[in-house]
């Protein structure tokens, strides 16, 4: 199986233009052994976000995010796939996760819970047993709270997920739904469960999955925009390329967009760039194996580029690690990048020619 490449315009954190050459590569995974290229593979590029269910970015978990990011400072470890008991067995709940190398994420997951009313107060009803849960933003703490009048409130760091409820009246908790996966770390319990005032949503617990995050996800959209200091330094440029009248002054490149806003894992598995030959263990993510462990290849692709000037290799940096355990796969996103003179002057190239060389 070859490597699939794109070429990417984008920018660096300082603003400065670059072009990156992206590699991805499909590789089988299975226990105690060394990922390989899967020859039966035909992989494509995520070129826009896919989400779960209706595919409706306002009301479901991000699936899979776009590939083609031009510069991102993380690896982001990312899991498509399930919890599992045991087969045979039937679980109420269980602690799964995933350790990459030395960083670590245990998620608990429980069956589907109620509420269960009580002559004073409620109480969360045992969880049932399951067989398998999926492991997306959807089922973690969070979600909307519809009031009588009308006002519909969102939590703000996972509209799309489960048990957000704000002074509600006894009817709200009838039919609300408990997340499955919560923070072992911070377990949602009967008293902390409605929030006195929308204000003191910072106070409800994170959510807490194995899946990307989405980018309206706070504080991930926060990042949207330029860094404070950045914010500062666009506005100093501007105001200096006003004054300048002659435009004799080369002026430096203006700031675009935080980088940290295109790592997209869940909290804890965006990581300092990995090294692609890490151990990773899951735990019961596997439905035959409580504990499934294989190795990362250790295949670093070298990548170059030439518009007519000459070979530019690049130093690669691992961007994407994400597991498909339902069909024991991972995809490995590599990026290099260099420096340009901006997207008018790609007119100027040439010739294109890029690629990959292990």
């Amino acid at each position: 199986m070859t490597w699939l490449t794109r070429l990417v315009p984008g920018h660096a954190p300082d603003g400065g233009p670059v072009v990156s050459i992206l590699a991805k590569r499909t590789y089988r995974i299975r226990h105690g052994a060394v990922a390989v290229p899967d020859p039966g593979a035909d992989p494509t590029w995520v070129e826009a976000d896919e989400y779960w269910d209706t595919n409706n970015p306002v009301l479901d978990a991000m699936k899979l995010e776009s590939e083609l990011v031009a510069w991102k400072p993380c690896t982001d470890a990312v899991v498509v796939g399930q919890a599992h008991a045991p087969r045979g067995k039937r679980a109420r709940f269980l602690d799964c996760g995933i350790q990459v190398g030395a960083f670590r994420k245990v998620v608990r997951v429980f069956g589907n819970r109620k509420i269960q009313l009580k002559t004073m107060g409620f109480d969360f009803t045992e969880p049932e047993a399951f067989d398998s849960m999926p492991l997306h933003y959807g089922l973690a703490y969070g979600g909307r709270h519809k009031k009588a009048d009308g006002q519909e409130l969102q939590y703000p760091r996972n509209p799309v997920g489960k048990g957000f409820v704000v002074a509600p009246e006894p009817s709200d908790l009838v039919d609300l739904v408990l997340p499955n996966l919560e923070n072992p770390a911070q377990l949602l319990l009967p008293q902390d469960l409605a929030l006195k005032s929308f204000e003191r949503w910072r106070a409800a617990p994170e959510p807490w999955a194995l899946g990307y995050t989405s980018r309206n996800f706070h504080p991930r959209v926060t990042l949207a925009g330029l860094q404070a200091d950045q914010a500062i330094e666009a506005e100093i440029i501007r105001l200096q390329s006003a004054a300048a009248s002659d435009g004799s002054s080369p002026q430096p490149p203006v700031p675009v967009l935080n980088p940290d806003y295109f790592c997209g894992a869940s909290k804890g598995l965006s990581l300092p760039y990995l090294r692609g030959d890490e151990t990773i263990t899951l735990v019961y993510l596997d439905p035959d194996l409580p504990q499934f462990e294989f190795r990362l290849p250790g295949e670093r692709p070298q990548l170059y580029l030439d518009v007519g000037l000459g070979l530019e290799w690049m130093e690669p940096v691992l961007q994407n690690v994400v597991i498909f355990k339902g069909t024991n796969q991972v995809d490995l996103v590599w990026r290099g990048s260099c420096r340009y003179d901006g997207p008018e002057s790609m007119s100027d190239w040439r010739t294109l020619r890029m690629g990959v060389s292990t």
